[in-house]
This record gives C-alpha cells, sequence and structure tokens, in this order.
C-alpha cells in the first residue's frame, strides 16, 4: 500500500488510510462505496511546490465533495470561529481521497477549497448577481469574540468589498488554476483594491491561496443568498 496522509494543521488531526465520513447522498453527483471517485495526485510538471500543493488540495476537495457532498456542504455550514466548527471540518476527512504522499493544510484553505469547487460547480458559467447588501457576518455573532474571529470577520468584509468593486476578475481568480497566467492577471487587476478593502486596523499577510479561498466563499454565499433569500449560510 502506497502511503498516504492527510493533516489538518492547527486543529491536531490526521486520518489514516480508509477512514472519514460514511458517503450520502450528494446534490452535485459523484462516488460510492462502489464506485468512488478518482483520489487526488499530486500535479507534475515545472510549477512551484506552492502551487502545486494547492492544487493538490482542490483536487481533494473535489473528491471528498463527490464522496460526501451532505457533509461536506453540512461542515462548511458553520463559521469557522464557532464552536466544533474545526470538529466538523476535520470529520470529512478521507485519506481514500489522497492517491500518495501526505498533504498537510490549516482549515482555513480546506475551508477555502470546499468553498471553491462548490462555485466552479454553480457558477462556473459566469459571475453570480450579489445581493443589493452584503451578509453581515458580525450580526450572527453575540458575546465576545475572539481576536481570530474578529480577523475571520474582517477577512469576509475585505472579500465582500473587492468582489463588489471587481466581480468580474474576483470570478476569474476562483476559477483560475494555481500558478496560472490567469491567475496572476486577476490578481494583478485585484491588487489597487486591496487597499481600499482592508478593515481599519487590521493586520494581514494576504497570499495567492487566501484571497482565493476568501472570495469563493464571499462570492458562493452572497450567490445563492441572491437566488433564494432564505439562505443567508
Amino acid at each position: 500500500m502506497r502511503f498516504k496522509r492527510i493533516v489538518i494543521v492547527a486543529v491536531a488531526a490526521s486520518i489514516s488510510a480508509g477512514a472519514g465520513a460514511a458517503p450520502d447522498e450528494n446534490p452535485y453527483g459523484g462516488g460510492t462505496r462502489l464506485t468512488p471517485p478518482p483520489p487526488a495526485e499530486i500535479p507534475t510538471g515545472s510549477m512551484s511546490q506552492q502551487d502545486k500543493a494547492r492544487i493538490l488540495t482542490l483536487r481533494l476537495a473535489a473528491c471528498l465533495i463527490k464522496e460526501h457532498g451532505g457533509a461536506v456542504l453540512n461542515a462548511i455550514k458553520p463559521e469557522p470561529w464557532e464552536q466544533d466548527a474545526g470538529r466538523k471540518l476535520v470529520s470529512v476527512v478521507d485519506d481514500r481521497c489522497l492517491d500518495r504522499g501526505e498533504l498537510a493544510m490549516p482549515p482555513s484553505l480546506l475551508r477555502g477549497a470546499f468553498f471553491e469547487v462548490f462555485y466552479r460547480e454553480r457558477f462556473g458559467s459566469g459571475p453570480p448577481q450579489l445581493p443589493p447588501a452584503p451578509i453581515d457576518f458580525a450580526a450572527q455573532n453575540a458575546g465576545t469574540l475572539s481576536d481570530e474571529a474578529k480577523t475571520d470577520i474582517a477577512l469576509r468584509q475585505f472579500g465582500d468589498c473587492v468582489a463588489r468593486r471587481d466581480i468580474q476578475n474576483s470570478h476569474a481568480l476562483v476559477l483560475s488554476t494555481p500558478g496560472s497566467k490567469e491567475e496572476t492577471a486577476a490578481v494583478s487587476a485585484l491588487v489597487p483594491h486591496f487597499g481600499a478593502c482592508v478593515v481599519q486596523g487590521s493586520k494581514w499577510t494576504l497570499n495567492r491561496s487566501t484571497v482565493s479561498a476568501i472570495l469563493a466563499e464571499v462570492l458562493y454565499r452572497e450567490g445563492v443568498a441572491a437566488q433564494s433569500p432564505q439562505v443567508g449560510k
């Protein structure tokens, strides 16, 4: 058996081969125990190791969605700062969706990869119409928020601002292949909006993975909300 292991860092979880959520009814189609989806393979070529890891993460997310679609939707429903959000995210990790090797990632990037795959499936033909008002992420939380939660909320407010300023290039970034010239062009077009969209007092280190993940979540959630006003998450 080829060695393979998926580790979600900062959540202290690793899933041994064969473990993971049970397959369930998947509205997006995909595998069952009898016809499993193909596992994610490590990309080849001259791209950087970081870009290879990003592509592998997207392939992993696509496999997990095909194998455990309903469970994945349930896992990304809570806000990342809510209780049990990390546990739910880890619960859908399944080493059968990794071809070989080891893949370690923070939960935020796995969550972002799920939203990127769902976004591509639902809005791949064109960017969604956004609701008149953005989702008020802060309004859904009562009590004292941790600094980490405040950062997560501010990042989503940043993503909403960037998307509303330039939805075409935001859409293009989410659909682009990591490390591609299309991704570079989309990032270059969006960078001028970043300064105006950073929440006052925030101090972040933004990279392509973070920006793409946040834009995917905001565009998907607000696009769905615009189509179905009853759906806010």
